[in-house]
């Protein structure tokens, strides 16, 4: 009886604030544009993905987040997408539709800031269905009745993420309009940092996360990511409500994958157990990623070449041969486009950087 009361008070009360969005109902661990309408576009792709979670698992009309999503660039600093969420928990359905536009600043070759918005509809009702020993209550409660809490809103949030180099600081109000309710001040921060290790395929990412909850207590997670060439990847974390969260995925390009579970504090491990998160996405490449992709491959090219003739042993290449194509590479390299995108700007100046060092190497070993 004690846990019936608990979860009915505790769904109750979110609904009746009118503040059930602020609490576990964006899948943030594994789906960041969820969060963040910023993201839109961001990863330059064409990418289509789909999010469930599911809290305190082996509990009856335990609560279920779902989310369909769809984000892409339209241009080299721009993005939309689109989202619908859906969210059950016991008698109470909340969802969800609306879009999401993102703009990118690019402040220099190392720095971009991009800013999102979202806008869209949201409708709450009361599922009696879903209501266990619902003939045990008062049948002429007006609660009950079908049309009391049935209502669907305006709904619209911001958000910014900027980035310097591998450091990423993000802040989002995901619902700051909800009809006329007044100015939410759910608030969402998130800052992470990519370390990469020289010349190693492995990178780690620490990331601190912290909401702002407008009914229940502020919560941060703290979370670790560790990545193996940017394909698999696996993570753990710490929340402020004793809870702990492990990860497993993995991100081939067209497909991903991710998983996570997140153990329930001892508070509720009486009732049900962990939460499971699991996330599907496919994208496809847009102009720009294939622009990216042709770019880097081009420089590719041009670093095997020279690496053939750095460790040329049986003198195929002489020194009139490597000086013109020294000067050829040259003069190609400056008729490659430019990129303003972050990304492919790292990408494409490592293998510059490699270039201008095979270039000193073979100066070196010719000029003799």
């Amino acid at each position: 009886m004690k846990k019936g009361l608990l979860i009915a008070a505790l769904a109750l009360s979110s609904f009746s604030y009118g503040q059930e969005l602020s609490h576990n109902y964006y899948n943030y661990i594994l789906n960041r544009f969820n969060l963040n309408p910023a993201f839109a576009g961001n990863n330059g792709n064409i990418s289509a993905m789909l999010n469930t979670k599911t809290y305190l698992s082996g509990f009856s009309g335990a609560p279920r987040n779902t989310m369909f999503g769809l984000h892409a660039p339209i241009s080299l600093n721009q993005g939309l997408g689109m989202r619908v969420v859906s969210d059950r928990r016991g008698g109470f359905e909340v969802d969800k539709y609306d879009a999401a536009y993102s703009y990118q600043i690019q402040l220099d070759d190392r720095q971009d800031l991009r800013f999102g918005i979202s806008a869209g509809a949201i409708t709450r009702k009361l599922n009696t269905s879903g209501i266990n020993n619902i003939d045990l209550l008062n049948q002429n409660d007006p609660t009950l009745a079908g049309n009391y809490f049935n209502e669907t809103n305006f709904i619209a949030g911001v958000g910014l993420v900027y980035d310097f180099d591998n450091l990423q600081v993000g802040l989002s109000a995901p619902h700051l309009v909800q009809g006329s309710e007044p100015i939410s001040d759910y608030i969402v921060g998130s800052v992470s940092y990519r370390y990469e290790f020289d010349n190693s395929p492995f990178s780690i990412t620490p990331t601190v996360i912290y909401q702002n909850l407008p009914v229940l207590e502020n919560q941060f997670d703290v979370l670790l990511k560790g990545e193996y060439e940017q394909k698999v990847w696996a993570l753990a974390g710490y929340r402020s409500n004793n809870n702990l969260t492990f990860g497993l995925g993995f991100d081939l390009g067209p497909f991903g994958l991710g998983y996570a579970y997140e153990m329930s504090n001892s508070d509720l491990e009486m009732i049900g157990g962990g939460s499971h998160e699991i996330v599907i996405q496919v994208a496809f490449k847009s102009e720009k990623q294939k622009k990216k992709t042709e770019l880097v491959q081009t420089l590719d090219d041009y670093v095997a070449r020279f690496d053939a003739m750095i460790n040329d042993n049986n003198n195929q290449y002489n020194r009139e041969q490597v000086q013109s194509e020294i000067m050829q590479i040259r003069s190609e390299l400056n008729k490659l486009d430019a990129t303003n995108d972050k990304g492919a700007a790292k990408l494409v100046e490592k293998r510059l950087v490699k270039i201008e060092q095979q270039i000193i190497a073979l100066e070196k070993k010719y000029n003799k």
